[in-house]
């Protein structure tokens, strides 16, 4: 199988010693690192570091298994981050989406499975602008890889 985008893939860092190893049995990565900063009541900042008991790949596979809709809900949101759109999705309103559509049970990356969709390309992730369609009806919608600014002036006749 062949990988896209390899060169923009982030590998984790391989733990040398015992005590850095993650404690999953088969993971060689490191473990996380959590940093709190915390304000002083003198005006100064107090930085806490505190490591993980597993690495973040494994913590991500775990909250996969565990609680599928806040996986996927971050999955959303990193997209939305990733392309600079505002994400007002909360929880509570993504697992009434999912429980009414039945989106986790069919997702995944068949013609048949389902995907997330916008109605308005123009607006961000509301749960108002989202629907459910199969990748194929996805996929016949064709790409369109003009900018924002481009394809807003066709459908209008004038930019926003």
């Amino acid at each position: 199988m062949r990988r896209r985008n390899r060169h923009r893939w982030k590998k984790a860092a391989k733990a040398t010693g015992k005590a850095e190893k993650c404690s999953t049995k088969w993971c060689r990565n490191k473990k996380a690192k959590r940093t709190a900063v915390y304000k002083l009541k003198d005006g100064t900042f107090k930085e806490y570091v505190s490591y993980l008991r597993l690495c973040w790949k494994c913590r991500s596979r775990q909250m996969k298994q565990r609680h599928p809709e806040t996986y996927v809900l971050n999955m959303l949101r990193h997209s939305a981050r990733k392309r600079d759109l505002p994400f007002t999705i909360t929880l509570a309103e993504f697992k009434a989406f999912c429980a009414k559509t039945g989106y986790l049970q069919q997702r995944g990356n068949q013609p048949e499975d389902l995907t997330i969709d916008r109605i308005d390309w123009n607006e961000g992730y509301h749960i108002d602008n989202l629907r459910v369609l199969t990748h194929d009806e996805n996929s016949a919608q064709g790409g369109d890889n003009r900018t924002r600014a481009e394809r807003a002036e066709d459908a209008d006749g004038d930019p926003f």
